[in-house]
């Protein structure tokens, strides 16, 4: 059944028990305008989950004036993981991006080794020929010669399965490994049907160009010996090998890109300490001043603070504010966290005027402190002690904030206005370095003191911190191997048409030699148009490199600048790659007997 529920009547008094629990400890959590827990719900069968939405929709507007703006929605729990990420209430993307980026990966390697096929297919042509000559003249039609191109791609194509899927068996560990997931080869009759139409289909679309290509010609014209390689055909082979080099120096680019603004996310300056903050949370905040007391004696502790939600999610906002006493102000909406006392202590954030929430004040909600942005946003020189309004009550600006990332740097920084209290679920602490083992065992020890029936589960910030990023990480690491995949595979097919071409001009090399021409020579002969067909590739593909790295980085408010480096090395990488593999048979051909060259068949 589709999650989203409502189950037995006595699940819901077990549900409003507790909800009720919640209240007592925080009265705020029992507004309409809050968001202190999630709902899941089970729709009847029958129950049509659009229409259910539509009904639900202004549903929150009937029962506070606070979120006319905003509109509630159900969402079924199996797409949340994919389908995560919303903008103006629809569906904007998500984990999903990843699993499309690297099915169209994927899906130009296979188109790389396509072109790889098609490329060496063509270029055997004139070995082909006569063979196909001699059979067009004992009565072989071209029907049959087609049917001949074809079923050998498809065979090359089935056997590359069989390899491919042995390969994926022995790799497979090592690529859950890095993704973190158990995946495994699902043999439904699904998965087996879909891997058996795309194979047939590489192996025709491989396989067409050649049959199609070959098969045409006249058995007169092959046997004559006349030229069946036409100008246009050497264009569109070149054209290939500059659609696949292309594509291998647009990897390497993104591969590049990806990899600096990972550095740059794990040495960014956030505006706060986040190293050695260890974070956990508490079941309940009774006692909360008796608690963090004994928090801070423990040995290694530095500091101990409290807070609502943590500084990694971003999430909480908040409007209604009025500072200039017009309706217009209540437009405005801040990032609006709850914090404790010691909060801002704990993780260094710069406190630029007033001071921070003491509990010397007995500070309540009415207490409130902004950050550097919302200063300017409000138009005040000099906001401290300064009383806005907030509803029928007036909140007191008690300090000013220096700038820092509430929330990922996929944001940019907003106006902030901290909410004050003397409660909050979680603490956060800050441990001196080299003492961080015994300090959790007393901390753990403390929280067992409070709270016996619940388990002590803590996590780093800095750890936090990292797992914010955890699928553009992922994603470097794979774009390496793919990267490197599409670069050996481009290589393959460049060497198979060195190798061809070697073959073709293996007389005039030899003549060549006779006349004088040294190995260099030759060599610089048979690689320049190689030479100058990557350079065509890295011409085409440096501007949509930097087109596609641009729009990947605009999916952060802070990032790396696209330098100039990020693109020459991938090129010079890819050219200098491309001379090592052509140079090795171009050098092998030219340094053959001329004698050897000059035979007759």
């Amino acid at each position: 059944t589709p999650l989203y529920s409502s189950a037995a009547s006595d699940v819901y008094k077990r549900q409003v028990w507790n909800m009720q629990l919640l209240v007592d400890e925080d009265e705020h959590s029992g507004l309409w305008n809050g968001d202190y827990a999630k709902t899941f719900f089970v729709l009847k069968p029958e129950i049509d989950a659009e229409k259910f939405n539509n009904r639900l929709a202004p549903f929150m507007n009937s029962k506070t004036d606070d979120r006319k703006k905003s509109r509630l929605f159900a969402q079924r729990f199996s797409d949340k993981y994919l389908n995560g990420k919303y903008e103006n209430g629809k569906i904007a993307g998500g984990r999903i991006s990843y699993v499309w980026l690297f099915s169209i990966i994927a899906a130009f390697i296979l188109l790389i080794a396509c072109i790889n096929f098609i490329n060496l297919s063509t270029a055997q042509a004139s070995t082909k020929m006569k063979e196909i000559g001699v059979k067009k003249t004992i009565g072989a039609n071209r029907q049959s010669l087609i049917q001949q191109f074809l079923s050998e791609s498809i065979l090359m194509s089935f056997l590359s399965l069989s390899i491919a899927l042995l390969l994926v068996l022995m790799i497979m560990p090592s690529f859950n490994d890095i993704t973190s997931k158990t995946l495994k080869l699902d043999w439904s009759s699904n998965f087996v049907i879909t891997l058996f139409l795309i194979t047939l289909f590489t192996g025709l679309v491989s396989g067409s160009y050649s049959a199609f290509y070959l098969s045409k010609f006249k058995p007169s014209q092959v046997l004559k010996g006349k030229r069946i390689i036409s100008f246009g055909e050497e264009w569109i082979r070149k054209g290939l090998v500059v659609f696949q080099f292309g594509l291998s120096i647009i990897f390497i680019v993104g591969v590049l890109v990806v990899q600096q603004q990972m550095e740059f996310i794990q040495t960014q300056n956030l505006g706060y300490q986040r190293d050695n903050v260890l974070s956990f949370k508490r079941p309940n905040t009774a006692k909360s001043e008796t608690f963090i007391t004994e928090v801070k004696n423990v040995s290694g502790v530095l500091n101990a603070g409290r807070m609502w939600g943590n500084l990694l999610s971003g999430r909480g906002t908040q409007s209604g504010y009025s500072w200039r006493g017009q309706e217009d102000d209540k437009k405005y909406s801040f990032k609006s966290p709850i914090i404790g006392p010691d909060l801002i202590e704990t993780m260094d954030i710069e406190i630029l005027a007033g001071r921070t929430p003491s509990l010397e004040y007995q500070e309540d909600f009415n207490k409130i402190l902004i950050n550097e942005s919302a200063r300017k946003m409000m138009q005040l020189d000099n906001p401290v002690g300064m009383n806005i309004g907030y509803g029928d009550t007036l909140r007191e600006i008690i300090g000013v904030v220096n700038d820092f990332n509430y929330g990922s740097i996929h944001t940019l920084i907003e106006p902030l206005i901290f909410r004050v209290t003397t409660r909050g679920n979680n603490i956060l602490v800050k441990i001196k370095s080299g003492e961080e083992k015994n300090a959790i065992v007393k901390l753990e020890e403390v929280f067992q003191k409070f709270h016996p029936a619940f388990p002590f589960e803590y996590s780093f910030v800095d750890d936090d911190y990292q797992a914010l990023y955890e699928a553009e990480s992922r994603v470097a690491t794979l774009s390496k191997y793919f990267s490197g995949l599409a670069i050996v595979i481009s290589c393959l097919g460049l060497f198979g048409l060195a190798m061809f071409t070697a073959e073709r001009r293996r007389k005039e090399i030899g003549i060549r030699k006779v006349l004088g021409s040294s190995v260099f020579g030759i060599v610089r002969m048979l690689t320049s148009d190689f030479t100058k067909t990557v350079f065509i590739a890295i011409l085409i593909s440096l501007p949509i490199s930097f087109l596609i790295a641009k729009s990947w980085m605009a999916n952060f408010a802070y990032g790396i600048e696209l330098s100039w480096w990020l693109f020459l090395v991938p090129s010079l990488v890819v050219l200098f790659v491309a001379w090592c593999t052509v140079g090795m048979q171009t050098i092998k051909a030219a340094s053959v007997n001329p004698v050897e060259s000059l035979k007759d068949e």
